[in-house]
């Protein structure tokens, strides 16, 4: 009997993550060959969010069931495959087109079935309902460390400091900041001011070689003045 051809698809949304990402493609192959499967290829997604719309892999993974190039697709869980119930349900439907089927490991759902259908479609919704409370938490948690002063995230913004999960006013870089203000008010480019604060050996945040970018700069002035009374510094 002819084995079907199967891909695994396998996700993480973050780089830290390679213990995941190692157990996805493990559990993959052990169920392939226990399943009798011929598992022709493993696409992998690293450091992508489930919620993203723009994804190599997931198009990779679309692309060879409009071309029927593979019997099925097999994932440790759908949550995997994306959290956003469009793409999800396009893929679904793509697949069911093609007579291509989903294998879940975990939840040992086959859409071979009408029950297995009827599964990934439900889930497909509630993983994205999922992603939308993470969001909401993580925004909300933000907002609560900003109203305090807190560190709020992995990377410090230029014109403050951390100390003890503290965010305190660098007196430094709070000149500089002010600076750009001043240029700003007397119509200075975003440019010009670049090139002044390379120029005079200003360092970046990361004390990076190749200096201020125009970015750079707009990100500084944005936190400080598009934000400003919105953050709790310690001065």
């Amino acid at each position: 009997m002819k084995k079907e051809k199967v891909v695994g698809f396998v996700r993480v949304s973050t780089l830290k993550q390679t213990i995941s990402m190692k157990n996805q493609v493990s559990r993959i192959k052990q169920y392939s060959k226990e399943n009798n499967l011929d598992l022709v290829d493993i696409i992998k997604e690293e450091g992508i969010s489930g919620g993203k719309i723009n994804r190599k892999g997931f198009d990779q993974m679309l692309e060879l069931v409009e071309k029927k190039e593979i019997d099925g697709i097999v994932c440790l869980n759908l949550s995997r495959i994306g959290r956003r119930a469009s793409m999800t349900l396009d893929l679904i439907n793509k697949c069911m087109d093609n007579k291509v089927f989903i294998l879940d490991i975990q939840d040992g759902t086959d859409t071979r079935t009408a029950g297995g259908r009827m599964s990934v479609k439900m889930r497909a919704v509630i993983y994205e309902e999922d992603l939308i409370k993470i969001r909401e938490n993580i925004t909300e948690a933000i907002r609560y460390k900003k109203s305090r002063g807190w560190k709020y995230n992995g990377r410090l913004a230029y014109g403050v400091y951390c100390k003890n999960g503290v965010l305190y006013e660098d007196e430094f870089e709070m000149k500089i900041v002010r600076n750009m203000k001043n240029l700003r008010s007397r119509g200075w480019t975003w440019y010009k001011i670049m090139m002044k604060l390379n120029n005079n050996d200003i360092p970046t945040k990361e004390n990076g070689e190749t200096g201020w970018s125009i970015n750079q700069v707009k990100k500084v002035y944005n936190y400080h003045y598009e934000n400003e009374g919105q953050l709790a510094l310690i001065r």
